[in-house]
């Protein structure tokens, strides 16, 4: 599960250059990484991590909304001559959370007071000028398929699948393991629960974690209720850690 960026990076430039892409063009044998009798595992360029981040946000899996966007960014910088490592970065960044579900998020995240508490006006700029402070990943960070259709994270369950629970205990831990200074808020219960495996099992200082906010995909109806029954408590972790002894160590310079 290391970083294949390098290795796929050929085939991603020579994408066809119509935008948007197609399903053909992306979710093809070239990028499989697993076939499974209930799923299909992709590669895909969700690679980056940002070391220096703040705050990290953790969701389900790529969809297939920020599956197209990545490699299309990807493309594009590669064809024009972008470094490689530059180019994951660039792509990582436009595509997650992205669509109308950022917009969700946002509001959710500044609801808490969070882009106060990391000095910023709102947390659309963590997609824009202070990008450095926010690492994006997700409880399996290449997209998961069923039948085509983008995963929930409960069918299959992902700490029950040996494929994806490797995911969760090896390549999220390494990731949040380099990013050590960022607060770490788990979006939707699956993804709650896999960081509390990692907590469990000492990859993970729970001091990092944030309660758990509910995922901001709109197929989520019980969103609205899940955040209100949250939103407090959640709002107290965020002033404990920026605000508190723990804030206070988190937030020297790296």
């Amino acid at each position: 599960m290391t970083e294949l960026f390098a290795n796929y990076a050929a085939l991603v430039a020579a994408l066809p250059e119509h935008t948007p892409l197609t399903r053909e063009d992306v979710l093809c044998e070239e990028f499989l990484l697993a076939r499974h009798a209930r799923f299909e595992l992709y590669w895909a360029p969700f690679e980056y991590v940002n070391s220096a981040a703040r705050l990290a946000l953790v969701g389900i899996a790529p969809g297939w909304y920020q599956t197209e966007q990545a490699f299309r960014v990807a493309r594009d910088e590669l064809q024009a001559g972008t470094p490689a490592a530059q180019a994951s970065a660039l792509a990582r960044r436009a595509a997650s959370f992205s669509g109308p579900i950022r917009r969700t998020l946002v509001a959710m995240l500044d609801g808490l007071d969070l882009h106060n508490a990391l000095g910023i006006g709102s947390c659309w700029e963590l997609w824009g000028e202070h990008h450095e402070l926010l690492h994006t990943t997700a409880l399996v960070r290449y997209p998961v398929f069923i039948g085509g259709k983008n995963w929930s994270g409960y069918t299959p369950d992902a700490l029950k699948t040996p494929l994806l629970r490797q995911y969760v205990v090896e390549t999220l831990a390494d990731e949040l393991r380099r990013a050590p200074q960022a607060l770490i808020v788990p979006l939707g219960r699956s993804a709650a629960q896999g960081l509390a495996l990692l907590a469990e099992q000492g990859a993970l200082d729970p001091a990092r974690l944030l309660p758990g906010l509910p995922h901001p995909s709109g197929a989520n109806v019980h969103r609205p209720a899940q955040y209100a029954a949250v939103r407090q408590q959640a709002a107290q972790a965020v002033q404990a850690w920026f605000g508190g002894l723990a804030g206070a160590k988190h937030l020297l310079p790296a």
